[in-house]
């Protein structure tokens, strides 16, 4: 699996945008018919002390609504467009979920846990369009876009901006088929990569570190 993402990501873009321009520490796609203007929405899953991608999407007039369970914060309005909730996002609805350890958490930690579906549901926006849905979660990304594929809710998302992880503790090389899968279902959903930034590639038996930013526009999108 690590071979075939290795070949995939470095390989030419599957859809070349012309106007990649940078939102923060992300990049959108602003060619038409894929171009993101108000009105707008965004959900950002995976905040940590970064707000420069929730901002720049805030500015640009859109409403963005900002996710992570795991910096200490209740909810509340950052600004008058950008608005934070405390709860992260998973294939499943939880209000007790036990966080895993990881260089972001330290100590034991309890989060509430939204499928995106729920999310939408709970916000008011389930009959709405998501612009640009981005994902950075250290490996909940895999359960979450399983989730995305088979619920249906994608088809409502224009752009998907995530950062794929594999670690050496997680997830398991037993579950790679099915990670697999969900990757390629992702794409056969008609999601085109029109960006790859590798954060990390570093592949042997006694270290794994594998970490992508990846940026797909909707091919099938038919809505607005």
């Amino acid at each position: 699996m690590i071979k075939y993402l290795n070949r995939e990501w470095q390989k030419p873009m599957e859809y070349d945008c012309k106007k990649k321009v940078a939102m923060g520490n992300w990049h959108v796609c602003m060619d038409k018919p894929y171009e993101i203007k108000p009105p707008c929405l965004v959900y950002s899953f995976g905040i940590s002390g970064d707000w420069t991608f929730d901002d720049a999407m805030g500015n640009l007039g859109c409403e963005v609504h900002s996710f992570d369970p795991s910096i200490g914060k209740q909810d509340f309005d950052r600004s008058k467009n950008v608005h934070f909730h405390n709860l992260g996002i998973s294939g499943f609805d939880s209000d007790s979920f036990v966080a895993r350890k990881d260089v972001y958490v330290h100590n034991r930690q309890i989060w509430k846990m939204r499928r995106v579906q729920s999310v939408k549901k709970m916000l008011g926006h389930a009959n709405k369009t998501i612009d640009v849905l981005k994902i950075d979660v250290e490996t909940s990304e895999w359960p979450s876009v399983k989730d995305l594929v088979e619920s249906g809710v994608l088809s409502s998302v224009r752009q998907l901006l995530i950062e794929w992880h594999l670690f050496l503790d997680y997830p398991k090389t037993d579950k790679y088929v099915g990670l697999y899968n969900t990757y390629m279902n992702l794409k056969d959903k008609g999601f085109s990569i029109f960006r790859v930034d590798f954060h990390h590639n570093t592949v042997n038996k006694n270290n794994l570190l594998f970490q992508a930013d990846v940026d797909y526009v909707n091919t099938a999108y038919k809505g607005k």
